[in-house]
């Protein structure tokens, strides 16, 4: 990669990462409100399980990418700081 890049890259990755956690609703009310409405024991904790899974998806990919920009934005930080001298 260029070392041009990384700081910009790094700063999108970042801003990407962090909108995703940020948007990726806590799915304790949803699941409250399926255990509620359920008539079936086994159904609710199938639609609950898989709501639980799609937010662990989702934040797993969040933080992620806010790993991954805070690393690349630190390197290319770095890497413009070691050149200028």
């Amino acid at each position: 990669m260029n070392k041009k890049l990384l700081l910009p890259v790094g700063v999108v990755v970042l801003v990407i990462g962090i909108v995703i956690l940020l948007l990726n609703p806590d799915p304790s009310a949803a699941n409250l409100e399926i255990a509620r409405n359920a008539t079936n024991a086994q159904v609710a904790a199938k639609a609950i399980s898989e709501n639980n899974q799609s937010y662990t998806l989702w934040y797993s990919i969040g933080m992620f990418c806010s790993g991954l920009g805070l690393a690349l934005s630190v390197g290319g930080f770095i890497v413009g700081f070691i050149k200028k001298d």
